[in-house]
């Protein structure tokens, strides 16, 4: 047995197929006829499709349309999945809109990430799914209460036939098993306002979820399958655990965690399980920049014999017009809001400095919010943005998550601590970075401490803050939004409905729009400003 990242000659067959599904089963079959199965028949290949994250972003659908359909033309017998977070946002249209293109795309299986709840949690995901044309599957998010389905709000879908632990797709014979999973730490990562529509779910911890997969795995078994794959949103920590953990996993085509995953590396991406086989796990990235082709072939037995792992480049493909119609008729034509003067890139959302782009949006928050004070998180941030004319169909992709925004009344307490968190949270957790902000500047010391923190009030006078011995007494309004106060890494602080002053009229992604309005066509300048310095 073996692993390598070429191959021999292979043939890859290129027929038409059909495929038929029922609600009422787990089992999807294709009825063709493969040259190399019949030539073969103690193998068995089959290629893979994969993407992950794209986070809304139409540009991604409209380029990963076209790359599907020239993969099931060249490949009828290969499967196309898509590991989470495809839609983000409190969007119900533009969400819609994307379930929509995901039904045009060849899916054979999705599983939920996180940020397909930000529409109101597990009932706006029932929703979505109410679209769908596609399996979605979620081993390990559950009902809170068993002996009641009713409550559970994706119930209706599992009978109809859009949601299920796992499924069974039938290839000239044989039977390959996948199973979904949802993030641990989706609780963790949900706006307030998306955590209102999950509480009759639970999620299953990673102790459990390692269980409930072994389970799955025999059950799968039981009925024949010796291939079987994860799709999944754990991220790569603990998809690298199941691999090593979890016997008769073949392949984790995994999401959540944003890395790129090229090639097969020992250590990396290949490993081997507890029976001593080959488990591969893939991940493209974030944002739709790119895909991945898996190619593997199986021994009867189901063991990984070959395989090759490929990530391709999105950005280079052409984009499907007929996508672009669908966009066009969901959401209406893109309009020009203004003009950027040079282009303004995104950072990586775990940096600790200043992010043009997001003090840019805090601002946008700061002329809407009346707030003395703006926190923003750097991953709040998803696309970069290019000179020239910006339109809201831009901004959407820009900033994508329509979450509400919030004042408060904080301490001047409140505000360091939260300040230091975030940093420290950084380092600790690889998430969250430099809190951006309005109204405010502050230093990073070399111990990672914040110092030099100054209020900055509108007419331009400025207010020292004691970073040292900061008062409880003391006290700003300050603005953020709801992915903010859901108090994730770094952040608990934030978490405080009681200190809630005021809820703003427009939610961020309409602010944005808005203040690039307020330009009247200016050429718009975005740039660092000093409002956050790191020694």
């Amino acid at each position: 047995m073996y692993i390598n990242n070429k191959f021999t000659s292979f043939y890859t067959p290129k027929v038409k197929f059909g495929q038929n599904f029922s609600a009422q089963s787990n089992v999807y079959s294709n009825n063709h006829q493969s040259n190399l199965n019949q030539n073969n028949t103690d193998t068995f290949r089959q290629k893979t499709l994969y993407g992950n994250d794209f986070h809304g972003h139409f540009k991604a659908f409209r380029k990963f349309k076209t790359v599907s359909d020239k993969f099931k033309k060249e490949n009828p017998t290969g499967d196309v999945v898509l590991s989470g977070d495809e839609w983000v946002g409190a969007n119900r249209e533009k969400n819609i809109a994307i379930v929509k293109m995901m039904n045009m795309c060849n899916i054979t299986a999705a599983t939920p990430g996180n940020h397909n709840m930000d529409y109101n949690g597990a009932i706006g995901l029932s929703e979505m799914l109410d679209f769908a044309k596609f399996k979605t599957l979620a081993l390990n998010l559950q009902p809170k209460d068993k002996s009641n389905p009713a409550a559970f709000p994706l119930n209706d879908d599992i009978q109809a036939g859009r949601f299920a632990s796992s499924m069974i797709v039938e290839e000239n014979g044989r039977k390959i098993g996948y199973i979904g999973l949802v993030p641990i730490d989706l609780f963790s990562r949900l706006s307030t306002q998306s955590k209102e529509g999950t509480q009759d779910i639970k999620i299953l911890n990673i102790k459990e979820t390692e269980d409930a997969v072994r389970r799955e795995v025999e059950k799968l078994e039981k009925q024949g399958v010796n291939i079987i794959k994860l799709v999944s949103h754990l991220g790569k920590d603990a998809s690298v655990q199941l691999a090593q953990r979890v016997g008769g996993i073949d392949v984790i085509n995994d999401g959540h965690s944003h890395d790129t995953l090229e090639g097969l590396v020992y250590g990396k991406n290949l490993f081997k399980s507890p029976r001593g086989e080959w488990v591969i796990v893939t991940q493209a990235g974030k944002n739709g920049h790119s895909y991945g082709l898996l190619d593997v072939v199986y021994d009867k037995q189901g063991r990984i014999i070959q395989a090759k792992n490929e990530i391709k480049n999105l950005d280079k493909e052409p984009e499907n017009l007929v996508i672009k119609m669908v966009e066009d008729i969901s959401l209406g034509i893109p309009e020009v809001i203004g003009v950027i003067a040079h282009e303004v890139k995104s950072k990586p959302e775990t940096v600790l400095e200043e992010s043009p782009l997001s003090a840019f949006l805090s601002d946008a928050y700061m002329k809407y919010s009346d707030a003395d004070i703006v926190f923003n998180n750097m991953g709040g941030i998803r696309a970069s943005l290019p000179a020239g004319p910006v339109t809201d169909r831009e901004i959407m992709d820009l900033m994508p998550f329509y979450n509400d925004v919030n004042v408060y009344k904080l301490s001047e307490k409140d505000i360091i601590d939260v300040l230091n968190s975030a940093v420290q949270a950084t380092s600790k957790y690889h998430r969250t970075g430099a809190l951006q902000v309005s109204g405010l500047r502050y230093r990073i010391g070399l111990d990672d401490k914040v110092k030099d923190v100054v209020m900055v009030k509108q007419d331009g006078t400025q207010v020292p803050l004691n970073s040292q011995n900061p008062s409880n007494d003391k006290f700003f309004k300050v603005a953020y939004n709801t992915f903010v106060a859901g108090g994730s890494e770094g952040l608990e602080a934030l978490a405080c409905p009681e200190k809630i002053i005021h809820k703003c009229e427009k939610n961020e992604t309409q602010m944005l729009i808005d203040y690039i309005k307020s330009f009247n066509g200016q050429p718009i300048d975005i740039h660092e400003d000093g409002r956050i310095a790191h020694d």
